[in-house]
């Protein structure tokens, strides 16, 4: 039995290939990183446990992100120098921010991939590898939002409450 990618519509011929469900529908890998990488900007991240204006229909899973970089002969030489001078690091500032904006990029991600459109409670640390190699592991709970509007909480305030 064949499968077809819902969007590009060519046919996923091995079971073993790779291929993802998404909203009910199944695409290749290509397909569903795209779509997914998309939907994903759309992803609210935040460090507090509410976002005004809305409320929290369904706590849907806890996701962890970790991402680990290698800063490099370069980065490492320019750190020192840095350091003997009492300058900032921007190399060592750099990967870090790489690092956590691909650690939050895989919160959104696995955010759509479970059927959220949030993260709250968004926490990140930071840690040091031997090998000149540096870690951020980002955590937070995957939600799905709704706006409060009067009628939602009218409708729904026992539940709320």
């Amino acid at each position: 039995m064949s499968i077809i990618c819902s969007s590009c519509k060519k046919e996923i011929s091995d079971l073993t290939d790779d291929y993802r469900i998404i909203l009910n529908k199944e695409y290749c890998s290509h397909c569903a990183t795209e779509i997914i990488m998309e939907k994903a900007e759309q992803v609210i991240l935040t460090t507090t446990n509410h976002i005004d204006g809305f409320l929290v229909e369904e706590y849907v899973d806890i996701v962890t992100s970790e991402v680990v970089l290698g800063t490099g002969f370069f980065s490492e030489f320019s750190g020192d120098f840095a350091d003997f001078f009492g300058l900032r690091s921007t190399g060592f500032e750099r990967k870090l921010q790489d690092a956590k904006k691909a650690a939050f990029m895989q919160l959104k991600a696995q955010a759509v991939i479970r059927g959220g459109n949030a993260v709250i409670g968004v926490d990140f640390d930071y840690t040091e590898f031997s090998g000149n190699r540096v870690g951020v592991i980002a955590n937070g709970t995957i939600v799905h939002l709704v706006p409060a509007t009067e009628e939602y909480v009218s409708k729904h305030s026992k539940r709320i409450l």
